[in-house]
């Protein structure tokens, strides 16, 4: 699994796509950091900041995570790479953890936000690392969805819109649960109400279960498909 790891964390780290996506990322965590805490809102509270910026990787995730499994099937190492002494859940486990690696430093560098503010007004450290690991579980739970997503198949295009469609219907499920009576219990399946607790300070069994157990599922998933595939 290690090569595997290493392998993924070369390919990000040297990658142009790793490399736009990662400064686009932290561009506009600046743009919010000016209007939220130097501008408009002027506040200390990095709630709404974190949520900001936890949204926007509903919207990249997909781009990064979309060539994992299906970049090796339109290159034809597929194969050799299912016939190599690895497991199946060595394979998805190293290329899982590659991209959670490199996606967590555009996470890791927003904490810097909050130490620079700390010399001028006091902040919460306790919601801010809470915010954090928010983002870490959100990040692993995007990661899973998006590994099954390019296990269906080789075409980017599509890898890409089955990742966005099923964020995307995680993320609305909240605002139908909030709107409509009878879809309240849609509020347990969406990961934005998850993940709100961790944004104000809150860190609670149930939504720790619910991201691990999440992500756990999707890469499952995954993996059952890679090996249903690896016998045709």
């Amino acid at each position: 699994m290690f090569a595997v790891y290493k392998k993924e964390l070369k390919v990000y780290f040297t990658s142009p796509l790793g490399y736009t996506l990662l400064s686009f990322y932290l561009f506009f965590a600046g743009l919010m950091f000016c209007l939220y805490f130097l501008g408009v809102q002027n506040t200390s509270d990095f709630a709404p900041f974190f949520a900001v910026m936890n949204t926007l990787f509903l919207f990249l995730m997909p781009l990064l995570t979309l060539r994992i499994l299906a970049e090796d099937k339109k290159l034809g190492v597929y194969e050799l790479l299912l016939t190599s002494p690895v497991s199946v859940w060595e394979i998805i486990g190293g290329k899982f953890l590659g991209v959670l690696t490199f996606s967590s430093v555009g996470a890791l560098i927003l904490l810097v936000y909050p130490f620079v503010l700390g010399f001028y007004v006091s902040v919460e450290w306790g919601a801010i690392l809470s915010g954090f690991l928010g983002l870490i579980f959100s990040l692993a739970f995007f990661i899973s969805i998006g590994i099954f997503a390019s296990s269906l198949t080789e075409n980017y295009v599509i890898v890409g819109l089955v990742s966005f469609a099923l964020f995307l219907i995680f993320f609305i499920t909240a605002f139908f649960a909030d709107t409509v009576e009878w879809l309240k219990f849609l509020k347990d399946v969406s990961y934005s109400g998850h993940y709100y607790q961790f944004a104000v300070g809150l860190i609670r069994l149930k939504d720790v279960l619910y991201f691990v157990m999440g992500t756990f599922f999707w890469l499952y998933l995954a993996k059952n498909i890679v090996e249903s595939r690896s016998w045709k």
